[in-house]
C-alpha cells in the first residue's frame, strides 16, 4: 500500500455541530470563512480520526494548556499565545493520542474563492501569506482571540447587519493573525520576575504539596497582580500549572519504568495514589497504568520528536 493510498479522504464539509463542550458558528456565505469555533475539554478525550482538507486553511489558537498537532506525520507544539497553520492537503490530528485537556479556539476558511467568487484582495493576499509562509507556529497578539470570542460569544443572527459584523471581526482577526507572524521570539516581554521566582521555587518543590498562595508569596506580587499576570502569561490557572507540571514530570517517571505509581504519587506531593490516577487521567485521558504498559512510552517517544 503507497502512502498516498493510506490518507484519509479530503473532505471541505465543515462540522458545524456544537456540544456541551464545543461552540461552533457557521461562517459560510462571509466571503472566505467557514466556521470558528472553540472546544473547552475538562479532561483528555479520545483523538478524532485524521483529517485533511483540500482546500481549507486552519489555524488554531489555544487559549488553555499546551497543545501537540500530528501534521503529516511530524508534531506541531502550540502554547498560549501562539497560533498553529495547517495547510491545505495536510493530514491532521489534534492530540497525540488525545485530545488535551485544555481550551482551543479554531477558525476555518477557503484558502481559494470558492467557485471563483472575488475575495478581497487584501485578503486574499493576507491568505496566501499565511498558506505559503515557512512558520507553522507564531506568537499572534490577544487580539486576534479576542475577536474571535466575541463572534461565538455573540447571540445568533443571520440579518444583513450580524453577518456583516461577524465577517469584519473575523476579518480584524486574519489581519492580526498576520502581523503577529513577523514576531520573532526575541520580541516578546520577558516573564515577571515575580513569576520567574515563583516558578524557580515550585520546581524544586514538586515532591511536596504546592499551592497558589505558596507561589504568590515566593512571587512577592498582589493577589490580583499575580493572577492577572499568571493567567496572561501561561494562559492558564495557577492552580492548573501546578497540576500540570506534576503530571508531565509523572509521565517522565513513569518511562522510565523504575518507580512504583504509589512512590510517583507520594514522590509529587499527592495525598493518595487515588489522588494522582484521577489526576493523571483527566490530563491525559488515560491511567498511569495504561501508560506505562504501551501507551505511554509511545506516546513519550512521539512528544520527544518535538524537542
Amino acid at each position: 500500500m503507497t502512502d498516498r493510498a493510506r490518507l484519509p479522504a479530503a473532505s471541505d464539509v465543515p462540522d458545524l455541530e456544537s456540544t456541551s463542550e464545543r461552540t461552533i458558528v457557521d461562517l459560510r456565505g462571509l466571503g472566505p470563512f467557514v466556521s470558528v469555533g472553540r472546544y473547552r475539554y475538562l479532561a483528555a478525550h479520545d483523538p478524532l480520526p485524521p483529517q485533511r482538507h483540500a482546500r481549507l486553511l486552519v489555524l488554531a489558537l489555544p487559549l488553555r494548556g499546551r497543545f501537540d498537532v500530528l501534521i503529516d506525520g511530524h508534531v506541531t507544539t502550540a502554547d498560549p499565545g501562539e497560533a498553529i497553520r495547517i495547510r491545505p492537503g495536510s493530514t491532521y490530528v489534534t492530540g497525540i493520542g488525545v485530545q488535551p485537556r485544555g481550551e482551543l479556539l479554531w477558525l476555518l476558511l477557503n484558502a481559494d474563492a470558492p467557485g471563483g467568487e472575488p475575495v478581497d484582495p487584501v485578503l486574499a493576499r493576507v491568505i496566501r501569506q499565511l498558506v505559503e509562509s515557512d512558520c507553522a507556529v507564531w506568537p499572534v497578539p490577544p487580539l486576534s482571540s479576542d475577536l474571535l470570542t466575541r463572534v461565538l460569544a455573540a447571540p445568533p443572527g443571520d440579518d444583513a447587519l450580524s453577518r456583516a459584523w461577524r465577517q469584519s471581526l473575523c476579518t480584524s482577526a486574519l489581519i492580526d493573525l498576520l502581523r503577529g507572524r513577523s514576531t520573532d521570539d526575541a520580541d516578546r516581554l520577558p516573564m515577571h520576575p515575580g513569576l520567574r521566582r515563583a516558578l524557580e521555587w515550585m520546581e524544586g518543590r514538586l515532591s511536596e504539596p504546592i499551592s497558589v498562595t505558596q507561589l504568590m508569596d515566593v512571587s512577592q506580587m498582589s493577589a490580583t497582580h499575580f493572577y492577572e499576570t499568571f493567567t496572561k502569561t501561561f494562559g492558564t490557572s495557577p492552580k492548573d500549572h501546578i497540576l500540570r507540571v506534576k503530571i508531565e514530570r509523572a509521565e517522565d517517571l513513569l518511562t522510565e519504568g523504575s518507580h512504583s505509581i504509589t512512590s510517583i504519587a507520594y514522590e509529587l506531593g499527592f495525598s493518595t495514589s487515588k489522588h494522582f490516577s484521577a489526576a493523571f487521567r483527566r490530563y491525559v485521558g488515560m491511567s498511569p497504568t495504561e501508560f506505562r504498559e504501551g501507551t505511554g512510552n509511545a506516546l513519550r517517544l512521539v512528544r520527544d520528536a518535538r524537542q
